[in-house]
């Protein structure tokens, strides 16, 4: 939910619309009014008396963040980029945050692979969860099985409603996803059929209203992210899956990602020139963040060969 941000400097008046008109494009905006905030509280010891933002304030606000992780800097400074955008368009002579300015870094994922009989696993233990005779256990079980098999985001999931569900289209609607657009995401007919089964299941335990939740918690109340977090926890640790980083639920959607790319691998698939349609079935602003998958899988693909190169080592230097 949106939340009112108070600022301060010389330029308050200009973020304050800034962030309004944002939000009037329909995005929630809270966390970035909040980036906006630390540049406004660094703004109001610099000289900017005269409503401008000029080079040297972007030289001395970048290190002034350099203690601060590479990626929180690049995100901060995005942030700034496109307010630096907007006050230049009703004032041309402010300046715009110039590209290149952080030194370039590499975006690591926090990854934990899980296969599909690991997936199946969690699924299938899913129903021995607690509350007993309720629907959560369940809607837990099919809540792992649309992330992992659609990619969706687990606040996008857990967002869905019936009226998002389109079995004849086998899509479901997204509404107002992570950057604040709407997109379909397709299932495969498999998980078609899943939804179908579902549906029916769900129907015994919750109203069958457009506007009612697809995963529930309980009678006709949407199944919270706490809810779905603890539940997988205790599913990861019955079922052994344990490491570091630890599993999370947003590891189904990195690992959906994978597993596509695996398979067009494996089919001889251009895969560069497919990314941008998976790029768009996850949701993602620029095709940058897609292609990290494609190194997270080469990475993979090595340490498989490896494996299987030591064991046949070990075979040749200890024949039977």
């Amino acid at each position: 939910m949106s939340t009112k941000c108070t600022f301060h400097s010389h330029l308050a008046s200009a973020m304050s619309q800034f962030v309004a008109f944002k939000r009037m494009q329909g995005y929630d905006y809270t966390s970035q009014a909040v980036v906006l905030q630390s540049f406004d509280r660094f703004l109001s010891v610099s000289d900017c008396s005269d409503g401008v933002l000029r080079s040297d304030t972007f030289e001395r606000y970048v290190s002034a963040t350099a203690e601060l992780a590479p990626g929180t800097r690049a995100v901060r400074l995005a942030v700034v980029r496109q307010f630096s955008r907007y006050l230049h368009a009703h004032r041309p002579e402010s300046a715009v945050v110039p590209l290149g300015m952080l030194p370039r870094h590499t975006r690591q994922i926090r990854f934990f692979r899980m296969t599909e009989n690991d997936v199946s696993e969690l699924m299938n233990a899913a129903t021995r969860l607690r509350p007993k005779n309720s629907i959560r256990p369940h809607s837990i079980r099919f809540l792992i099985g649309i992330l992992y098999s659609t990619g969706l985001r687990i606040s996008e999931a857990l967002k869905l409603d019936l009226r998002d569900v389109d079995l004849k289209r086998s899509t479901l609607l997204v509404r107002m996803g992570k950057f604040g657009k709407d997109r379909l995401a397709p299932v495969s007919p498999s998980t078609r059929e899943a939804l179908n089964t579902w549906l029916e299941l769900r129907s015994h335990y919750a109203e069958t209203g457009a506007l009612t939740p697809l995963f529930l918690g309980a009678w006709n109340r949407r199944l919270t992210y706490g809810q779905a977090s603890y539940g997988f926890r205790r599913l990861c640790l019955r079922c052994g899956l344990l490491g570091k980083p630890s599993p999370r639920l947003h590891d189904l959607r990195h690992n959906y990602a994978c597993r596509r790319i695996t398979l067009w691998r494996e089919a001889g698939q251009d895969i560069e020139a497919l990314l941008p349609i998976l790029a768009h079935a996850m949701g993602h602003a620029n095709i940058f963040n897609t292609q990290l998958y494609i190194h997270i899988d080469a990475q993979t693909f090595l340490q498989a060969s490896e494996k299987f190169n030591s064991h046949v080592t070990q075979q040749m230097e200890n024949p039977t």
